[in-house]
């Protein structure tokens, strides 16, 4: 999308294209002068992958941007990419910490036992090892393999190190 400036109109003309696409993976590459550090949060919850300063581009480096970013990759300036930083260490520290959440949507006591199964330990393992019950244990693994939807404990552990947890 080419855009003087990034007002409101522009996105909700994002909104729209996000919405009538069929590509959930879609990203939207954004060719303007400016962006404001809100409207840079927002719009990468519609898909945006790419942002390039109209004024320092020409038609070869948006050409490079957009293919880049149809093959998924991502190309932001580094102050946009300084705002997603500071956009991802607030939602940590204000939102999901004081809730005992991580960004991958485990709770503290989770990732101490997806650790330890990790590591081999059986349920009596971890109970011992934190001081909990077996059924505590059981309690904790059951809940969030329903909450997450995993089939089964590799499963809750893969997704702990692919997201970064472990």
């Amino acid at each position: 999308m080419l855009t003087s400036a990034v007002t409101e109109e522009t996105m909700t003309r994002l909104e729209d294209f996000a919405d009538r696409s069929d590509n959930p993976a879609m990203g939207i590459v954004l060719v303007t002068e400016g962006i404001r550090e809100h409207q840079v949060l927002r719009a990468v919850e519609l898909g945006l992958r790419g942002v390039l300063w109209r004024q320092q581009c020409d038609f070869e480096q948006i050409l490079e941007v957009v293919r880049w970013v149809a093959v998924g990759g991502t190309d932001l300036p580094s102050t946009v990419q300084g705002w997603l930083v500071d956009g991802f260490r607030s939602v940590q520290r204000d939102v999901l910490g004081p809730r005992g959440l991580t960004a991958a949507g485990l709770e503290t006591r989770e990732v101490a036992v997806l650790r330890l199964l990790a590591d081999g330990l059986d349920t009596a393992e971890i109970s011992r090892e934190l001081s909990y019950s077996e059924r505590t244990i059981k309690n904790i693994v059951s809940g969030m393999m329903t909450r997450l939807g995993f089939r089964n404990r590799t499963h809750a552990v893969v997704h702990a190190i692919r997201s970064g947890v472990l």
